[in-house]
């Protein structure tokens, strides 16, 4: 009986993790991929903003697993953060946190994207990368990639907080459950490729 109970919770388990989950980032009707952007992102990174606003997703952008957002085409500015849980031991482990980094992306229908970062090795190394965070989008068709940059924003006792000017306040608007593409003008602002 409890092979039975153990072989069916792995199934359970196993199939939960192969659900990637698409969050809807855009008002209105469901729409089929062939007229969005999607973007991609691994576990280890987590949304703080899109477009200078906080998202809510419904918990959705903080799940265990790979993520799917989806935008109407346009540009948006994504600012995430990478957070990793290393095993330092049997008994011991350690999440390793990076100040968040700045992603633009900017797509037309059907356009799919993948923000992503170098992977570390060991528990050293991801402390090192987290003190200089800054990955890249890539996108999937061309290979094409485009680094990362700063934010202005840090974690401060894990908020997140906004330097602006030397001085530190807290970002505390409600948080959007969509997100509206950034104006033409705003968008022009073209950042460096990435070699391969």
């Amino acid at each position: 009986m409890t092979r039975i109970l153990l072989i069916a919770t792995l199934a359970l388990l196993s199939a939960c993790a192969s659900t990637t989950p698409t969050i809807k980032l855009y008002d209105g009707a469901e729409r089929p991929p062939s007229e969005l952007i999607t973007v991609q992102l691994p576990m280890q990174l987590e949304v703080i903003m899109i477009n200078d606003r906080r998202v809510d997703a419904g918990g959705a952008l903080f799940t265990y697993g790979d993520r799917h957002l989806t935008f109407v085409p346009g540009s948006y500015r994504i600012v995430a953060s990478y957070k990793e849980l290393w095993q330092l031991s049997a008994d011991e482990h350690e999440v390793v946190k990076s100040d968040p980094a700045l992603f633009t992306v900017d797509g037309n229908a059907g356009d799919v994207f993948r923000i992503d970062y170098d992977r570390p090795d060991d528990v050293e190394a991801a402390r090192a990368m987290a003190d200089d965070f800054s990955g890249y989008v890539e996108n999937i068709a061309s290979g094409e990639r485009v680094a990362g940059e700063p934010s202005g924003l840090v974690l401060n006792q894990g908020f997140i907080s906004v330097i602006t000017a030397g001085a530190v306040s807290d970002v505390s608007e409600a948080p959007a459950t969509s997100v509206a593409p950034q104006s033409a003008a705003t968008s022009e602002e073209a950042a460096a490729p990435v070699p391969s």
